[in-house]
């Protein structure tokens, strides 16, 4: 059953996933502890299923009104300002992907990620995953967008690498256009996580 985070535990969780372990919540953090704060709410929502309509909104409200000082938030990042045990930067452990990996994106990106390739921006790392569910739930965090195919096994073995953050989902430093196949919208999921090509 879904519930209203009571604001005190979520801070408790934020505060767990951008110290001590973030990977478990699909994120890596960059090189000054940030994360992207859509792919985080996102993350908590796979972790704790009460929370599965937990939005932004209420992520920033619990911040604000909790514990300001302990958090930073900008720029749609977010980072705990102090107490980590996690290595900053670190993308998890490099392993082989599975065939067929997925990434959402706005609209507006598609013409250029098919014309330079998948980049972190501002992120550290490049987002991937396995689960369609998770990433129509990335894109409705950001307002709607599709789904690109990328062609992970062909990718891996022309040298680019993938880390696993968790079972779901993946991360790269980058991925060329060669291995992107074109975009889907969201509404065609359920074909798009069936591994066919």
């Amino acid at each position: 059953m879904t519930e209203e985070p009571e604001p005190q535990r979520l801070v408790r969780v934020l505060a767990f996933a951008l110290r001590h372990h973030p990977l478990r919540f699909g994120v890596a953090l960059d090189d000054d502890g940030f994360a992207g704060l859509d792919e985080l709410v996102v993350g908590i929502r796979f972790s704790h299923y009460d929370w599965a309509t937990i939005d932004r909104q209420q992520v920033e409200d619990a911040i604000r009104d909790i514990d300001p000082e302990r958090f930073e938030v900008r720029d749609g990042l977010v980072r705990a300002r102090y107490g980590h045990s996690v290595a900053l930067g670190s993308p998890g452990e490099r392993r082989t992907p599975p065939p067929v990996l997925l990434h959402g994106t706005s609209v507006d990106a598609v013409d250029a990620v098919l014309t330079t390739g998948l980049r972190p921006m501002n992120r550290a790392f490049v987002h991937l995953t396995t689960d369609p569910d998770y990433a129509a739930q990335v894109l409705t965090a950001k307002g709607g967008g599709v789904v690109l195919r990328v062609r992970a096994d062909e990718a891996a073995a022309a040298g680019v690498e993938f880390f696993r953050a968790n079972p779901h989902v993946w991360l790269a430093r980058g991925v060329p256009t060669v291995f992107i196949d074109s975009a889907d919208p969201v509404r065609g999921l359920a074909s798009i996580g069936s591994g066919e090509r």
